[in-house]
């Protein structure tokens, strides 16, 4: 998916990947955060959301997590996103330690919920450590990321839901 030229048969095969083992899908991807584009699924990725909810988690439905996007800077407005905007996807956005809405946050009513993460200058962001590393020192540097936006945020939705 993040290598080329993404074509629509290339997410749906993506979003239905393992339908009857995978339970909650997330992704990110989506039109340019330009504040101009106006975009989404096409007509088989369209198909794959549709088989999902009504096929996946053994017929409950699977549960599609998306980023909202980090197109603020751009005015870019996530309602413009048909992946985020889909009655068939969760829009999930950030919010700083303060409650205050990031700088690069897209500002749209299909963000259904939102996690911590990175806000202005001067506010901390989040932290998170992959305990699964050899404990030696060295090697921890390569087990953390920061989490600096909101293409990063639905990952924690995913562990809640």
């Amino acid at each position: 998916m993040l290598d080329g030229d993404v074509t629509d048969a290339m997410e749906s095969r993506s979003l239905s990947h393992q339908l009857q083992h995978i339970d909650v899908y997330s992704a990110s991807w989506g039109p340019e955060d330009d504040g101009k584009t106006v975009d989404g699924p096409g007509k088989l990725a369209q198909m794959a959301f549709r088989n999902g909810i009504q096929m996946g988690r053994r017929g409950l439905g699977s549960i599609f997590v998306w980023a909202s996007g980090n197109g603020g800077t751009s005015h870019d407005n996530c309602n413009c996103d048909g992946y985020t905007n889909s009655i068939y996807t969760l829009g999930v956005g950030s919010v700083s330690e303060h409650g205050s809405v990031p700088w690069y946050a897209e500002l749209c009513s299909s963000t259904l919920a939102v996690t911590y993460s990175s806000g202005g200058r001067g506010e901390r962001g989040v932290l998170t450590v992959d305990f699964a590393f050899n404990s030696r020192l060295s090697n921890i540097s390569k087990k953390i990321t920061i989490i600096q936006n909101c293409s990063k945020d639905y990952a924690i939705v995913v562990g809640v839901v």
